[in-house]
Parts: C-alpha cells; structure tokens; sequence
C-alpha cells in the first residue's frame, strides 16, 4: 500500500501490538493494519533500536510562507517610514503596494524585525536651535565629575492631580466593560497643585506648595523660605556649591537674579527644553507612581500623601544619589545625540 499522509499514533500503536503480541508477518500485518510492508518494517525497526515511534520533527512545519524575503523588507520599509500607523492602516498600504497577505501576517513579519507596538515616549519639541545650545552646553560641562555635579543642587516644579490614573490598558473578560476595576474615572476640573523643591547628593530638600501660578515674587518667596535654609543644612561650613533652576520666565526675571546674587548663590547656566538632563524630574516621576497607587479625591489628602513618599519613601531616598551620579551619563547621552532627545 502506498503512502498517502503520516501515520496517526493509533495506527502506529495498532502496528506496534501486532508485532509484539502476534506471529504474523510483516506482509500480513500490513495486511491487517492497512498499511505498507516498509511502514511496518521501520516501525520493527524502531522498536529493536528501541526508538519512539514518532521521532522529533525538523525545523518548522506548517503552510509555507506567504511572503518573500523581498516582500517582508517592504512590509519592514513601510512600517519604518509610518511608525505611529496602527496594524491595520500598515495592512492597507502594504496591500496598495502590491503584497496581498492579511493584518496578522503583517503583525507577525513587523514582530520578526523587533517592530513591535509600545506606548511613545514623551519628550518636548526641539527646534534646530535648541538642540545647538544644548549641545554646546553638553560639551561644555563634559569635564565635571561625579564629585562636581554632587555639590549641584538641582531645582523644580511639578503637577499632582488627584484621580491621576493615566493607565491606557486594562485586561477584562466579555462582559466586564464597566466593571468598577475596568474603568478609569475622570472629573470635569480636577485638583491640581504645584510643588517646588530641591535635591542634591546630600538628599531631598523641602518642598513648597504654590500658589496659584508661579510668578516672581512668589518665587522669590520659595528660595528665602525653602531654599536658603536648606542650603544652610547641606552646607554648613561654607562648602562649594551650584543652584540650577531652568529658564522659566519666573526664574530670569531681574529681581530673582538679584536675589540670588544678593545670597552669594552660584547658578548653573541651564539650556532650555532639557527636563532629561535634570535629575530631579526621574525623582517627580516616582513620587507620582506611588500616589497613584491609591484613589485620592482631596486636595488636602493629595498633599499629605505627597509630603510622606517625597520624604519617608525608601524609592526617593535609594534614587537620589543615583540620579546625581548618572550626570556625566546623561550628558554623554546628549553629546551622542548631537542635541537632540535622550532616554533620560
């Protein structure tokens, strides 16, 4: 009898018992199972050599491939000039284009390259010009060490809402749409406050609720009660230290700049648009992770809980001196990216 298709393991079995438990032949046992006497003698074979009867299949079995190794560069070169396009829209061009294959083979094809969906990261816009100042700034402080960036204090504001649940992805079962664990609540207008503070190597420094919008005079404020005496804690025999704040219009104004001039406090110049070169906004993003961990619906809850992780959190205190030591990466980072975005 010739081949047709594999053998399935019942019949195999049925040819394995016949030749165990009977005295036929081969021939008549090929008779009897349905099968080729050369089918039946491999199987003896097997069970003399004592091998399975279904040995391991080589390499990858299935249907064909559909698509070419020229056809897989074009769906690789149509997704690397349309990045931001779903899976779909990717189909539909790859398809205008000639290749007739379906959304899960594009899917699998971009998955084979590494192209594989992520949410974007998000960084502010560069203008050609910015990217300039802050490639000549990198170069310019290429030179400081661990050591030097350690006496830098380093300055900024940031926002907390309360219900600041940001999740883009939830995993549910049919029927689980609105599930009270499946849904993300929002408010029309909600609280928000401002909060300014300071690290350096020697930890996080006080923190300062702000009022309103952050203009001049309050600003000047912050650095008379939040900064001059932290300044006097971490420094207290006169050490050598720099503040950094960035070019917030409230930073330059003439009076802030007397301020400080009038204190004996060194600036550090500042390129603008570099929230990845300060370190202190690595610190604001694991103050917000762990907020969001709870449901906060009041502004006064917000704050306490606020003040509790910005100080007494074992997260805030083990990345500060990480953060500071990681400057002369993130200034090498930019010097490679000749000014433009880095993944600090």
């Amino acid at each position: 009898m010739g081949r047709g298709v594999d053998l399935s393991p019942r019949k195999k079995s049925e040819v394995k018992t016949l030749l165990l438990h009977t005295s036929h032949s081969q021939r008549k046992i090929a008779e009897l199972a349905g099968v080729s006497k050369s089918v039946v003698n491999k199987i003896k074979i097997n069970l003399d050599q004592d091998q399975p009867l279904s040995p391991k299949r080589k390499g990858k079995c299935g249907r064909k491939r559909i698509t070419t190794p020229r056809s897989d560069r074009k769906i690789r070169d149509i997704c690397l000039q349309n990045r931001k396009k779903s899976a779909g829209l990717l189909t539909q061009m790859v398809q205008e284009s000639g290749i007739q294959v379906s959304k899960r083979t594009v899917q699998r094809r971009l998955a084979e390259e590494g192209l594989t969906g992520h949410r974007p990261a998000k960084k502010p816009r560069l203008t050609e010009a910015m990217k300039k100042k802050r490639l000549a700034w990198a170069r310019e402080h290429r030179l400081m060490s661990v050591e030097d960036w350690s006496k830098v204090c380093f300055s900024d504001e940031s926002t907390f809402e309360i219900l600041a649940d940001k999740s883009n992805f939830v995993r549910r079962r049919p029927g689980e749409k609105f599930h009270p664990d499946c849904i993300v609540e929002r408010v029309k207008h909600p609280v928000k406050i401002m909060v300014w503070s300071v690290i350096s190597a020697k930890g996080v420094g006080r923190l300062y609720i702000v009022q309103g919008t952050m203009r001049q005079d309050q600003y000047k404020q912050v650095l008379d009660t939040r900064l001059l005496p932290q300044l006097r804690e971490w420094f207290p025999e006169g050490e050598e230290f720099m503040f950094m704040h960035d070019s917030a219009p409230c930073h330059k104004a003439r009076s802030v700049t007397k301020f400080l001039a009038d204190h004996n406090i060194p600036v550090l110049p500042w390129p603008g648009n570099s929230p990845d070169m300060n370190p202190i906004e690595n610190l604001w993003k694991i103050t917000k992770a762990e907020i969001a961990k709870e449901m906060i619906t009041t502004k006064v809850k917000l704050i306490e809980k606020l003040i509790n992780v910005w100080h007494h959190n074992p997260k805030i205190k083990e990345s500060v001196k990480q953060c500071i030591e990681s400057m002369p990466r993130r200034i090498e980072a930019l010097i490679q990216a000749k000014g433009n975005v880095t993944k600090y």
